[in-house]
């Protein structure tokens, strides 16, 4: 099968994957913002702000260093499992050791036993990592599919049953472990390939040249995550966790739209991108075809979103969550933009450059920080403000910076890739808006306003970007990919 037809295969399993995760995570914040308190979903997005940068060095980077690698040891990857969950252990360890101090600083001391807690998830994660890596590799993302919505399924329901049982922010820590524990296991039991067979081995030796690379690429990952938490740290620590709770909720409902919608492009796009790293214009081709399908995903979903806020949020959310309507539609817009950046974590990663991901996460996090510390003198609203206007100017400053450089592509056709769907998201939330005006039931608002809305966007698209149009076509099998 070619490049193009393992692509298509791709794309196809994940979507499903994605299709499904959407519809659990949905659910998942339907009821739980129905059962917990804010103060809950406060709490956890101070635990998640930490152990999103420790989770990181359970990896040291290596990940994306063996699939750039077209040849790597048994022996190689031998010891950098055995080195990933030594670390992974370690980790766990020490997240539960300096818990309490962790949550005193983050201002609420009951963060203590949740942290604690939550830190095991490294080790969990660490033990079905790099099975997940070579299938990945391997561009079998079938298998990998059904083992991440079987377990997000298992996940997401004990979550609701211990909710439902009063657990509190408890309910939403066994998530966690139960996410990281069923996906190494089913990892293990169907992801496995004959390929590399694990053994009691370790010599680190085998693993130090491919470390040098890890250790760039987990700066830039460090470096990311500061970039997606900071605002969570400034929020939580000035205005307190309460508040922390009523921004972080549509925030994370923003966050999760983009973190399941553009891997159905990004995960496919690392792997291919390492294939045709030497070739200049396909690196072009397939990094502006990224840019274009995730910006056609993702901006009517985030446009849809921002135009029912208030809708959105009261049937989502719930009615004590119709104070954080203003904040949903807002961070819709950040959503939009801020997703324009995630296909070159594919570019940087698939064509091996490291230090420029490096250089380049660190640039946004220390400007993100900047900005976010700024504007949180206006409160939550100012720092969601803030936030969004940075990466609106980001998403075309990132062409010169890096773009060019290294794909070639002209400011025009770049900027193309995503002022198409712009356009058609604009003429879509108009109509959508327009049509719901005389309805006064949220349900039917957001059902007819969304139907009238769907049309225009794919019919303005058949127009502006129809290129998107015939790839979606021909991955619900209307039209056949050439193999």
């Amino acid at each position: 099968m070619t490049i193009k037809g393992r692509a298509v295969a791709a794309v196809r399993w994940t979507s499903f994957a994605t299709a499904g995760r959407v519809l659990l995570q949905t659910l998942q914040i339907f009821v739980l913002a129905r059962l917990l308190t804010q103060h809950d979903f406060g709490l956890m997005a101070m635990v998640l702000t930490v152990t999103a940068f420790v989770q990181l060095f359970a990896d040291l980077g290596v990940s994306s260093v063996i699939i750039h690698s077209r040849t790597i040891s048994d022996d190689a990857l031998t010891t950098l499992y055995w080195l990933n969950v030594a670390i992974g252990a370690v980790l766990a360890g020490i997240v539960a050791a300096a818990s309490p101090a962790l949550a005193s600083f983050l201002g609420d001391s009951r963060a203590a036993l949740p942290l604690a807690l939550s830190g095991l998830s490294f080790l969990f994660l660490a033990l079905g990592q790099q099975i997940k890596v070579l299938a990945e590799k391997r561009l079998e993302f079938r298998t990998i599919a059904i083992v991440e919505l079987c377990s997000a399924a298992i996940s997401t329901l004990a979550a609701i049953i211990l909710a439902w049982n009063g657990a509190g922010v408890y309910a939403l820590v066994a998530a966690i472990l139960l996410l990281s524990g069923c996906n190494s296991l089913f990892y293990w039991l169907f992801a496995r390939s004959n390929d590399w067979n694990l053994r009691a081995y370790f010599r680190f030796a085998d693993a130090r040249p491919y470390l040098g690379s890890g250790m760039y690429l987990l700066g830039a990952s460090l470096a990311n995550t500061a970039a997606v938490q900071i605002d969570i740290l400034i929020v939580g620590r000035l205005l307190g966790s309460t508040m922390l709770g009523i921004y972080s909720v549509p925030r994370e409902l923003c966050l999760k739209v983009m973190m399941a919608t553009n891997p159905i492009i990004t995960r496919v796009g690392t792997p291919l991108l390492a294939e045709v790293q030497h070739d200049k214009g396909r690196i072009r081709n397939v990094y502006l075809t990224t840019l274009a399908m995730t910006s056609a995903i993702n901006f009517p979903i985030y446009g849809f979103i921002a135009a029912f806020r208030q809708d959105v949020a009261l049937i989502a959310l719930g009615p004590r969550w119709g104070n954080a309507a203003d904040l949903l539609g807002m961070f819709a817009l950040w959503g939009m933009f801020r997703s324009l950046g995630n296909p070159v974590g594919s570019l940087l990663y698939g064509t091996g450059k490291s230090k420029v991901a490096l250089i380049q996460s660190l640039t946004v996090a220390v400007t993100l920080a900047i900005t976010a510390a700024i504007a949180a003198h206006w409160g939550a609203m100012g720092v969601a403000v803030g936030i969004t206007i940075f990466y609106a100017v980001f998403a075309i400053a990132l062409w010169a910076g890096v773009i060019r450089p290294i794909t070639g592509a002209g400011f025009v056709e770049y900027n193309l890739q995503w002022l198409r769907p712009l356009l058609a998201t604009a003429a879509a939330a108009g109509v959508g808006l327009f049509v719901a005006l005389p309805i006064t039931d949220h349900f039917i608002r957001i059902v007819a306003g969304g139907i009238a809305g769907g049309l225009v966007y794919l019919g303005s698209s058949w127009f502006l970007n129809r290129r998107w149009v015939l790839s979606m076509m021909a991955l619900v099998g209307r039209r056949k990919a050439e193999a």
